[in-house]
């Protein structure tokens, strides 16, 4: 993940982080020193005392802040925690996100669909699926940021191969070897508690709050293709999306 929040048009909000951000790698807010109060900032970057705050709460999910009721905001660390944050204002910031982690699979076979699987696949039970089961890591991270489930319709299923670590996304390797095109995403965003092995796996404890994010991707002609289930640790993933406005009267 990129330390670096800034990308052309982002809210004021993203400018001042980015700002305090490279204050604190600089070193003129050290670990442990009170960075400006909310006030300060507002006058010192003439913006609102809300996008201050959503400014800070971007560094407090990295890691890098703390407020302390009655004290201010302290630095915690220097650099960023390696953690997954997602900002999304359309299809492409989600295409980003499998582009920001590497994918290993661990084991894949073909899978029945019990009536279970096939409401969360929306196919007919009975139906064939390719099931491959990995984690996701952060480039150079040792620790997965998720448990991943990817399930391939069994007529693409050719596009993957024998590969334990892809170097493309699943859907787009499905798209170069068929020709089809992603039309559609569908997500959804749950909150999980984690357990088992796979508390074990994502090196937290059992019980630890998580985030499922299921992403269905469908092509031009309304067909699901492709269903990826990914399981993060709640502490170590953030989601934030930007919702617009249309013009009055736009369906």
């Amino acid at each position: 993940m990129s330390g670096s929040l800034r990308a052309p048009g982002q809210p004021r909000y993203a400018i001042l982080a980015q700002s305090l951000l490279e204050d604190i790698s600089a070193g003129r807010y050290g670990v442990g020193d009170l960075i400006p109060t909310e006030q300060e900032l507002c006058v010192q970057f003439n913006v609102s005392r809300s996008t201050v705050r959503e400014a800070l709460r971007r560094l407090s999910d990295m890691g890098l802040v703390a407020a302390q009721a009655g004290v201010g905001t302290r630095v915690r660390a220097a650099v960023p925690e390696a953690r997954y944050v997602q900002t999304s204002e359309g299809i492409s910031d989600l295409f980003q996100y499998v582009r920001d982690v590497r994918l290993e699979i661990s084991n894949s076979q073909e899978v029945v669909a019990d009536e279970v699987l096939a409401e969360l696949l929306e196919c007919r039970p009975g139906q064939v699926w390719q099931h491959n089961a990995g984690a996701r890591y952060l480039e150079g991270g040792a620790s997965p940021v998720a448990v991943t489930d990817v399930y391939v319709a069994r007529a693409y299923r050719g596009a993957l191969g024998e590969l334990a670590k892809p170097d493309l996304p699943i859907y787009a390797m499905i798209e170069k070897e068929y020709g089809i095109s992603v039309a559609e995403i569908r997500q959804e965003v749950s909150a999980v508690l984690i357990d088992g092995p796979v508390a074990d796996h994502l090196k937290v404890a059992p019980g630890s709050p998580g985030l499922r994010v299921v992403r269905k991707y469908l092509s031009a002609k309304g067909e699901i293709f492709e269903v990826a289930v990914n399981l993060h640790p709640g502490a170590q993933f953030s989601y934030s999306s930007t919702l617009r406005m249309g013009s009055p009267g736009a369906g």
